[in-house]
């Protein structure tokens, strides 16, 4: 059986929205598939300096809550797992420095900072490719 190929980029700045990667993540990551999940702006600052697993405020408190009433693991962790069982993290080079991060910081937290054309390419390459 061939493995899969999923590519989940993550963008969006919810705690809501970091979970569903993360939770994608290693689930793919957990079956087998070959899974590339690229950083950018709030997530990849997040992810950067610690912040990952906190509410942005308002509905995304009230998910956060939710999340942990039901004991499930936070986004970082599950990340980290993913990792763990094969899943790389990447940011963008661009997507350093949009983020405002120092690329030097960020290559230590990330597996690849690959340039735009790459991520395009292996966006197109995937069995599944998701922008969240």
């Amino acid at each position: 059986m061939s493995r899969g190929r999923v590519f989940l980029q993550l963008h969006g700045e919810t705690f809501a929205r970091r979970y569903q990667v993360a939770s994608l993540a290693i689930t793919a990551a957990a079956a087998g598939d070959e899974v590339a999940v690229v950083l950018w702006f709030d997530a990849l600052r997040r992810w950067c300096d610690g912040s990952f697993d906190e509410p942005a405020g308002g509905e995304d408190e009230a998910v956060a809550a939710r999340h942990a009433e039901l004991g499930l693991p936070g986004p970082a962790e599950m990340l980290r797992e993913a990792r763990a069982l094969g899943a790389r993290l990447l940011a963008c080079e661009t997507g350093v420095r949009l983020a405002g991060l120092d690329p030097a910081m960020a290559r230590e937290m990330v597996d690849d900072v690959p340039g735009l054309q790459e991520i395009l390419a292996r966006a197109r390459e995937a069995d599944l490719a998701l922008y969240v």
